[in-house]
């Protein structure tokens, strides 16, 4: 009875798991070469102008508006421009 449950408990995690893969690879845009669009994506950095892939960028909502920044340091230096 044990071994029924403890399996059926691992099909429905499984389930949910593979669910939310195929929701995740469904709403990826993908361009001609077969790779992912939002992966490509290079965004700046409005302190030191760096381009960063948007994957691993560093967001952050300031005053409403979105920014991407390379790194926690530069998010910080922008948050106080913006303070005075």
């Amino acid at each position: 009875m044990y071994r029924l449950i403890l399996i059926l408990g691992i099909l429905v995690v499984l389930y949910f798991l593979l669910r939310q893969a195929v929701r995740g690879f469904k709403n990826r845009n993908w361009d001609d070469r077969g790779v992912s669009v939002d992966q490509d994506q290079m965004v700046e950095d409005p302190v030191c102008h760096t381009f960063v892939p948007r994957r691993i960028a560093v967001v952050e909502k300031i005053g409403g508006q979105t920014y991407c920044f390379c790194s926690r340091q530069c998010a910080i230096t922008f948050q106080n421009q913006q303070t005075g």
